[in-house]
This record gives structure tokens, sequence and C-alpha cells, in this order.
């Protein structure tokens, strides 16, 4: 059934008094049952044992056993929003809470009311434990101050499991505004403190308490004991992850324990739930997505809450529903009042709950993108202005978008979005703009190397099991041990989709510290076999080699190489009719790709071969691998002869040079006497920058290609490949130059990580951008500046653009995720990817831009872009074979910046995950781009 919306249907309602269907006590007045919430950060739906779980959840299990589970139940994508939402019962874009809440920014406004204080004003002691992330700006805006007689806990996003520490070093954990300094694993403090206080409850009170765990959020750290426990068990990368989990379990374990000593079962409702979505860490299988996007997996959490005697335990609730209907829910089953001048979001459930029958519903969550819900319908407003529509009941993996098939409910759900944010916009102040989203990585791995598995007792394929593996890929049995021997070994399948994700891809990887700074030539090789039926798009069954140095903890680059077509020649060429017919196409070759390592100081290799884009056909549709391994080789005969050269640029005469600010000048030719008005690909080799010698900076740089399936400005994906001369355009003012770009790279890029939406829905696609950006001519010293710390948590840098390339293409701030994950985990060969609204941009030491890996320092990288404070941004290298991070005769500054009084002060691109393309701003940053700190 298609929906009839209206406003209505979003239940925004004034000064609700919300004590309906409260459950009564024998004399007919409601009874004060007790309120435990258990919050989890960034917990996926899939992370949990009664969802499939890879950790032990006994604890949450039972709850599930004896409560209902909430199937349809949202939180928001990020932590502040939800926590904001649950804690006030409304959207948190009418406060200004969009994202997570930053230590300069306001957090939670003292004009909101939080809904505990109701529980606190009917004769509740209410305790806060744990994560608040609301804000730091104040005694005021201390939970002891919003409804919460006691607060035990920290303030921030996140903070050390064991130091207690925060992202600048200080401690971060305290008990009613006291800071002190504790000894512990923080899961475990936090779950003490709430059996502390239910045990000490003797004042005849009843209690509420939230429990805001900070498992499983970053950083990864877990008690060694649990580690051991799942170190032979899961894939590197969920080892800690699933520690982490089941530490939290035993925590709820022991609470829930308390509970029952008390003998307070049974007046007690518990709560579980987690904040938002996993990152990449987690699972939120089988939906698309994760934190930071409005896809279910960033959204779509579980949730059970336990209610001996008045909900039916084990059973299951389709009620769609939200984290900010979890206080009213409350409210009505304990018969609490919440009085409210404001319009409330969230509604009480708790008579649907207990009556086991779902009523007609419609939310509205958002971070960036908004999404709304109505009934089966899902309809998603990109910040860009594309939209995607879902039918969840038939599609709850939202692999179709039907928005073009549907367009009257895509048109109605738009239409009540629209009026919606209408009514938020008038009720508070409008969402914060400016702020890139991007998504994050948390990412746990171990290391399992080559030497360490090739040992020569090993049988074939043996040595493969210590492989990481994602995706439609496993390690197991080869084939039918009844009519083939192959042992044991990889196996990649092109045409079932074995994680249930709705995509068809898979790899498994291999680490190797068998380098040796003194040889740069390798071949990486595997043994493979191609099934009859194995077939993939793109031909894209490849071999990869990922680069790393600091022994394996810090990340490079990364080549790769398609095979597929060597497959597809292969079964052409091995054809037989004879034998073919009866035996199958398949046989084991050898497919290996040369490499060389982009600089000496790579000491680790992570080798992968994977495929995408599988094709879901019948038949025999495994690729199998039995053996992978890398071997040292003589450089190539033409390598050297193919090795580029790097040549100066030849200098003009300075007589004739045209000043037009700064350290530009324009050349003329052909009796030309003044400056063009612009400058574009047709003249771009006259407009030079002075640096100890001159440079055309943008000569070659200024037209591009929108790709066939790239999005042109409509978003319509383009069929053919269009040559775009005029990508980029430059103009002059008294104070800025001025750059026009489509962003669109002048390089072909490699396949982006996330094509296939395998791990966090990161677009591979690019969309064509118009942008403007104005650098400073003149540079200004800004004499307040400060240096990021490692995670740039002192918010040295502003999360976004921080600067632009020659080619028009943007330069972010290295992380993709709040503080949190280096993006260099999800980069291209040219260290650059789209953000989930298609914009490409760099992050570090973009290759392609003017200081290819080959260069290598022969002579001094060339003027590769600018910070928007107008200080030039140089390559990685100082002098031949000498990276700048390492020359200690002019080192870098704490901006990765040099002084130098012929270049002038500039900025350096520095390979590795820390430090990164720019420290900080030196300089002041124009007012164009963005505020200042």
């Amino acid at each position: 059934m298609k929906p009839t919306l209206a406003i209505a249907t979003l239940v925004l309602f004034v000064a609700s008094v919300l004590v309906a269907n409260a459950v009564l006590a024998a004399d007919g007045s409601p009874t004060k049952k007790n309120i435990v919430i258990l919050l989890a950060d960034d917990l996926g739906w899939g992370d949990v044992g009664f969802h499939g779980g890879t950790a032990d959840t006994p604890n949450i299990d039972s709850l599930a056993q004896d409560g209902v589970r909430l199937n349809r139940f949202y939180a928001y994508p990020a932590c502040s929003p939800a926590r904001a939402a649950m804690l006030t019962g409304r959207f948190p874009h009418r406060y200004g809470i969009s994202g997570p809440v930053r230590p300069r920014d306001q957090g939670l406004p003292m004009s909101e009311p939080l809904l505990p204080a109701a529980f606190q004003n009917a004769g509740y002691a209410t305790s806060l434990i744990g994560k608040w992330h609301l804000g730091l700006a104040g005694d005021k805006s201390h939970p002891n101050h919003r409804g919460f007689d006691h607060f035990y806990g920290f303030l921030d996003a996140s903070i050390d499991y064991y130091e207690h520490t925060a992202g600048r070093g200080q401690i971060d954990w305290q008990r009613d505004g006291t800071t002190i300094d504790e000894e512990g694993y923080s899961t475990d403090l936090l779950a003490d403190e709430a059996v502390r206080q239910i045990e000490g409850n003797d004042s005849g009170k009843p209690f509420c308490i939230v429990v805001a765990f900070n498992a499983p959020h970053s950083p990864f750290q877990a008690p060694e004991s649990l580690i051991e426990k799942y170190q032979d068990k899961l894939n590197a990368h969920q080892v800690t992850y699933a520690a982490m989990v089941d530490s939290m379990d035993q925590g709820i374990g022991r609470i829930l324990d308390a509970i029952d000593a008390k003998q307070l079962r049974d007046e007690t409702i518990v709560v579980f739930a987690s904040d938002n979505g996993a990152a990449r860490a987690g699972t939120n299988q089988p939906f698309r997505g994760q934190k930071r996007e409005v896809y279910e997996g960033g959204i779509h959490v579980p949730c059970v809450i336990r209610a001996p005697g008045l909900l039916n335990a084990g059973t299951e609730s389709e009620q769609l529903c939200a984290i900010h209907d979890l206080f009213p829910t409350l409210a009505a089953a304990t018969g609490v009042p919440i009085a409210s001048a404001k319009p409330l979001d969230g509604v009480s459930l708790w008579s649907h709950l207990v009556g086991g029958k779902a009523k007609s519903r419609t939310i509205v969550i958002a971070e960036n993108d908004h999404a709304i819900i109505h009934d089966d319908w899902k309809l998603i407003q990109f910040a860009d202005g594309g939209t995607e529509l879902f039918n969840l009941r038939t599609d709850p993996t939202e692999a179709k978008n039907v928005a073009d098939a549907e367009q009257q409910v895509a048109s109605q759900l738009q239409s009540t979005l629209a009026q919606y944010q209408v009514i938020v916009q008038t009720d508070g102040p409008a969402p914060p703009s400016g702020d890139s989203r991007s998504v994050g990585r948390d990412v746990v791995s171990r290391r399992h190397t080559l030497a360490a598995t090739t040992a020569q007792d090993l049988q074939e394929g043996e040595s493969l099991a210590a492989a990481t593996i994602v995706g439609d890929a496993t390690y197991g049995v080869l084939g039918d041990r009844r009519v083939e021997s192959n042992g044991r070994g990889i196996r990649l399948f092109s045409g079932e989709d074995t994680d249930g994700n709705g995509t068809l891809a898979g790899e498994a990887s291999l680490v190797s510290d068998d380098l040796s700074p003194d040889q740069r030539w390798y071949r990486f090789y595997i043994s493979g076999l191609a099934q009859d039926d194995f077939a993939v798009d793109q031909d894209d069954l490849y071999l990869k080699v990922e680069f790393f140095q600091k022994n394996g903890t810090d990340s490079l680059d990364l080549i790769k190489e398609r095979i597929y077509p060597q497959v597809s020649r292969e079964r052409n060429d091995l054809f037989d009719n004879a034998t073919n017919e009866s035996l199958g196409h398949a046989t084991w070759r050898t497919y290996a790709m040369d490499f060389r390592t982009p600089f000496a100081e790579v000491d680790t290799v992570k080798l992968s071969v994977g495929f995408a884009n599988g094709k879901a056909q019948a038949g025999k549709t495994e690729f199998w691998v039995n053996s992978m391994d890398i071997k040292p080789i003589d450089a190539p005969a033409d390598y050297e002869a193919a090795k580029p050269t790097i040549q100066d640029f030849p200098q003009p005469d300075e007589s004739k040079l045209i000043a037009l600010g700064g350290r530009w000048y324009f050349e003329p030719k052909a009796g030309q006497r003044q400056a063009p008005k612009q400058f574009d690909y047709t003249n771009a080799e006259q407009l030079l920058y002075k640096a100890a010698r001159y440079h055309a900076p943008f000569a070659g740089n200024m037209s591009s290609w929108l790709r066939a399936g790239y999005l042109d400005f409509n978003g319509d994906e383009v069929a053919k490949d269009q040559y775009k001369p005029y990508a980029v355009i430059i103009t002059f003012t008294d104070e800025h130059l001025v750059m026009r770009s489509r962003n669109l790279p002048n390089h072909p890029t490699a396949t982006f990580p996330d094509r296939w939406r395998m791990l966090d829905g990161n677009p591979s696609y690019i969309k064509e951008q118009a942008n403007t950006w104005h650098i400073p001519l003149q540079p200004k010293r800004n004499p307040d500046a400060i240096a990021m710390d490692e995670k740039n948590s002192n918010q040295a840098l502003p999360m976004g653009a921080i600067g632009v390339a020659t080619n028009g293409v943007i330069f972010f701030n290295p992380f993709d995720h709040i503080f949190e994950t280096d993006a260099v985990w999800r980069l291209d060969r040219c260290c650059g990817h789209p953000s989930p609204r298609q914009q490409y941009h760099y992050h570090k030491y973009p290759v392609c831009v003017k200081t290819p890996w080959s260069d290598e320092g022969h002579s001094h990288s060339g003027v590769i872009g600018f910070a928007f404070d107008g200080f030039p941004v140089y390559g990685p290298y100082e002098s031949k074979g000498l990276l700048a991070k390492d020359d200690t005769k002019n080192p870098l500054n704490d901006f990765n910046l040099h002084e130098d009084p012929d270049r002038g002060p500039h900025y350096h691109v520095t390979p590795g995950q820390y430090p990164h393309i720019i420290g900080g701003y030196w300089g002041q940053v124009d007012t164009n781009h963005r505020p200042g700190r």
C-alpha cells in the first residue's frame, strides 16, 4: 500500500503530558518501576549474538529471550545526535546538533529540558554512568545540572580505555564534576559503578540509571585475556573488537545479577540499545552502510526492552520506533508525567508494545543527509540534492532504488520531509554547514607474515590459512574431495553472495616483511584456477600490493593489476573440444605482477588476490588459490630507458615578465603587452610561480575528462568519456588568485576500495562539481597558529577542504572520520576518493599531481597546490633520494612547513600515517572558505 502522508503523521505535539497506558498498581496508582538503560557505543546490528554476532553476548542475548526485541528501532548516524535525541525526546537538528559535538561546540543548549529531569521530579534517583559527549561548555551544561543526581564517566567523544585520557592527553574521568585518577578498564569501571549504585540504593526511591558504555567505540583496546579468547577463532581485524563487545556483555551481566540479587527483577525495566550503527570494525549485516550514514547500517540498531510481567518475554515487535521515543515510552510505563513547552518528536509506544500490535508511523532521522521512514517506505534526501527510495519490507538491504518507479511515493515523502524541515528550522538553529561528512574506518589488524606461514612442513595451500579474508571468499577444501584432489586454499565466489551483503566481491590478503631497502623490484605471484563459470564484469579479478613503512604500521601507496584478461585468454587458447568438454576449461596457472617499491623506506607489503563485480550465474563459479608469495627480481632491462626524466622548467627573461601579485607572473609571447583576463589550458604555461626557480604549476593540469561512469552536473551517469578542456580557470584580483574548478581529476583513477559497497557505502563514482576557491596572494602569518596533534583533536585543521591542487581537486583534512580514522585506507592510487556526495578529493601526498613516485627527488618537486591560507604545497622530496620529512639540515616544522628565503614559507606533502599533508594552518585562512578556529 502506498502512503497517504500528512505532516500530522510526524506526531509533533506541544506541552504533552504522557501518562496514558501507564502500568497501574493494585490501588490504581501508576507503579514506579526502576529504569536501567544500557547504551552501547557504535555497536552494529550484526554485532550481538541474537543477530549472529561473532562475540559471545550471553547476557545481552538473555535480555532478548526475556524481553521484547524491537526489530525496527532506529538511532542516529552519530554519537551526539543519538544521545541528544534520547535525552530530549526531540529531533536534534531543532537545537543545532547534527553531528558529533566537538570540544569547542556549544553542545546541548541549556534551553533544552531533558526528560530524565522529569523522572528526577517524580522522585527517582537519576544517574548517568559513562559517556556524555554533549558539550564541555561549562558547569551549567554538566550532567549534574541537567537532570542527573549522579554522574560518573567522561565528557568527550572517546577516551583511552586504560588511561582514561581524551584526544589531547588530559584525563577525562570524573565523579560528579571532580576529576579522578583511577586504574582499570573503563568498561569494567562503568559496570562496577552501576552495580554499586543498585546495591546501595536503600533510600526507597526508584532509580533511573543510564549506563552509556564507550564500548565498542575506538580506540580499540581490550583485556588481554579476552583477546586471547578470540585469537584463534576470528579474522585478525575482528579479534579486539569482539573482545570489547564480550567485555561489555560481561559488565551487563554483572548489572543484571545485581538487579536480581536485590530482588528487583520484576520491578525493573531494562533497555538495551546502540547509539548508531557500527564503524568498519563491527558489522551491520545484512544492512547497507555504516556509522555516519542514513542507510540502514548506520541507523537501524539492536534494541531490547525487558519488563517482566508487563511485556511478553521472547517476543518481537515490528513497531517503527526511534531512540527519541525511549523516554516518552518509559514515562508512560511508569506513570511519570512529561510536561514540555517544546514540541516532542518522540512518542509513547508503550501500549503498542504491551498489545503487540504495531501502529502506522513516520519518523525522520538525519545527519547531513535526511531519511524519512513511513511504514515500509524509506526515502533518503542527500545533502547534494539526490534522492533514493526503498521499500524496506521487500528490500531491507536497500539494494534497489525505486525512486523512478514509485514517483508518487517519492514525491509524497519528499513533500512531508520538506514540511518537517521547515518546522524544525523555525524551532531552533539551522544545522551547521561547512563540515564535510566522511565515513570512518576503525580497524584492528593482526599481521600474518609469509615467513611465519610458508614453513616447508606445510602442505600446499595450508600457508593460506593465515590469510585475512573479506567478502565472498573463504579458506577451505578446494573442490569435491570425492572426485579431485586440490588440497586447501582460498576460494573466491563470483556467483554466490556468501556474506549476504548484496554484492559479489571478495578478497584474501597476506602480509610480508621479507623486503630489503637495497632491493626495489619484486614479483608477486599466485597459483590459481578459475573454474569454468567463474566470471566478473570489468575484468575485475586482480592482484594488489599495498606498501607500508615503520614495521608495517604506516600505510603508503598501493598498486593493482587485473588478471581476468589472462583468464579469458587462456580459456580460448587452451580450449580443446577433445578434452575440455569433459574435463572443463579450468587449469592451474601462475598469475604474477612485477612491481617496484615506491620508497626505499617500504618494509612491509600486503599482498591480496580478489575480485569484484562478480556475475551471479549457475555452474562452477569459484576461483581457487593455493599459493601466494613474492620474490626479488632484477630491474627490468627497459626500466632505466622508460624511467621519466625530470627536466627543469626553462627559465624566462625576468625583464619581460608582468607581475600579477604575490609570487605570480605572466610571461608574454608574440607581442603580448598585458596579462589576459583569465588563464586556462590555452595559456597555462605562461602563468608562472616564482620559488627558487620559476614554475608553471598549472601547465598540463587545467583540462580533464568526465569519464564514463562518472556523474554529470545533473547527477546523470555519463555513458562516454567527455573532454573538459576548461576544467580549471584562473583569474586574479588585487588580493586573490581565484580558481574555478570542475573538481574532476586529470588522471585516470583506480578502482575505489568500496566500489561495490562492501565496506561502508563510499561511492566509486565522481560527480562533476562547480567550485570557486580564493587563494591569498600575500599570505599572512597567524600569530595564534597551532599545529595539529596526532589525531587533530585540537582542531588545528577543520574537517573538510583545506586546500586545492593545481588541477582543481581539493585537499581534505587527513582524517575521514572525526579525529579517528586516517583516510589512507580508502584512497585510490592517486590518493583520492569521492565523498559520499561524489566530490572527488585528495587527502595525502597526491602522487598524480605533478609529483609521481618516479620523481624521487631527481629535481625538487614543483608546486602541486595551495592551502587555503595561501602558502604553497610542494611534493615529498627535498632533493634526490631525500624526503623532506627526513631532511635534518632543513627540517620541517610541526606544520610540515619549511622556512625558505628563496621559495618562501611552504608546506610539503609527506608520506606516512603521521605527519600529514599540512599539520595545521601556519597562515590566516581566507574567510571565503571557512571561519578560523
